[in-house]
């Protein structure tokens, strides 16, 4: 897999990361700032290499969290826009692309916005000259005596003297983005007209369902390979993200999902005709728990999943014996060697049943955001059985 050298450098709360971001720039290259979820920066980063690579386009410099908070990309690349764009508004693995214009520190408390205002009327932002109308978008993280709109509106306001352009929050030629980290406020230009994790049309959308990113970053750490062949499971389908997105990545790739829910087919199947991709899925009812009654041992090269937590199993379900069985399960389902990425809420109990079982090598474990909780993702991959009473 392609990787580039990196560093994370953390803001100091003050002037550090605007630094960083605001520092002399090759006048060669291009900044660009990527959000995604936190944990799945160095997923980006890889990502962002690969492609880049293949356009012939070197990476200077990348900086994964920049002012210390999950789910920031920092990249320095070689060559300019729009030949970047076309590249970067492809990636799978962030929500949004922005190019960084200007960032400072906020010093004067309860005056931060009218700081803001000043700052973004002073600013200079070629993209505004000829546009009609622009929008403002922010994001805040931190305690603050302001709300993200007291944001949105003291920055329209100064570039509205500025420029003397309209708003439109629909209908806009250029997007502002005018995010504030704690002390920090970065202010960009945003490339991605809508979020590009918002890439399928979901006609079933339960409320646990995965964002497109970590569909994708989960199937990265399976080590699949773009030609990979063979059969991959997911025993959990949900509402089909980590499918769905297995088939825009592995054409070759047999794809097979259940779920104990027959809602949950339904929904992964409704949502994979609306990508007109069906054919690709083979979808069946049943409990993970028993799986290897439904599928023959060896089966499949590859199982990524992320399991309920309660919800659907019920509030008193016994989850170190319901993760034992699952890797059970998976292990008899797996070709030797086989990989095994699960998303797993309960890590204590999870950990228990893996340990003792001693059925997989535990190649890796991340913590990743995903619907406002922060479980762990295990990438783990099939071993012999050294007592075979783990397997029965």
């Amino acid at each position: 897999m392609y990787t580039v050298d990196s560093s994370e450098r953390v803001g100091n709360g003050q002037t550090g990361g605007p630094d960083i971001l605001l520092g002399a720039a090759d006048p060669n290259g291009t900044r660009l700032f990527f959000t995604t979820n936190p944990g799945l920066e160095s997923v980006v980063e890889n990502e962002l290499g690969q492609r880049l690579q293949e356009a012939g386009t070197p990476i200077v410099q990348v900086v994964k969290k920049p002012f210390g908070f999950g789910g920031q990309v920092l990249a320095e690349c070689e060559g300019h826009l729009p030949s970047l764009e076309a590249v970067v508004l492809q990636m799978r693995s962030v929500h949004h692309v922005q190019i960084p214009l200007h960032g400072f520190a906020l010093l004067y408390g309860e005056h931060d916005l009218r700081q803001i205002e000043r700052e973004l009327e002073a600013l200079t932002v070629e993209a505004m000259v000829e546009a009609k109308k622009f929008r403002v978008t922010t994001k805040r993280t931190g305690q603050h005596l302001f709300t993200s709109m007291d944001v949105q509106r003291a920055a329209g306001a100064g570039l509205q003297r500025k420029y003397g352009c309209a708003v439109g929050l629909a209908n806009h030629d250029v997007n502002i983005r005018v995010d504030v980290y704690d002390r920090i406020c970065l202010v960009g230009l945003q490339l991605s007209k809508k979020a590009l994790s918002n890439r399928y049309r979901r006609r079933s959308q339960p409320r646990a369902a995965l964002k497109a990113p970590v569909a994708y970053a989960l199937l990265q750490w399976a080590q699949l390979r773009p030609d990979a062949k063979g059969a991959l499971l997911d025993p959990f389908c949900g509402s089909g993200t980590i499918l769905i997105e297995a088939a825009q990545l592995y054409p070759h790739l047999e794809l097979h999902g259940c779920d104990i829910d027959a809602r949950a087919v339904e929904g992964t199947r409704v949502n994979a005709a609306a990508e007109g991709i069906e054919d690709r899925l083979h979808l069946s009812q049943g409990d993970t728990r028993k799986l290897s009654a439904a599928y023959p041992a060896g089966r499949f090269g590859a199982i990524v999943t992320n399991p309920p937590y309660g919800i659907r199993f019920g509030q008193h379900l016994n989850f170190y014996h319901f993760y034992r069985r699952i890797l059970q399960e998976c292990w008899t389902l797996l070709d030797e060697g086989g990989m095994l990425v699960i998303v797993v809420f309960k890590r204590t109990e999870f950990c228990r049943a893996l340990v003792q079982l001693g059925l997989f090598k535990n190649i890796e474990e991340r913590v990743v955001e995903t619907g406002g909780v922060f479980p762990a993702v295990y990438v783990l991959q099939k071993v012999a059985a050294v007592d075979q009473s783990a397997i029965e």
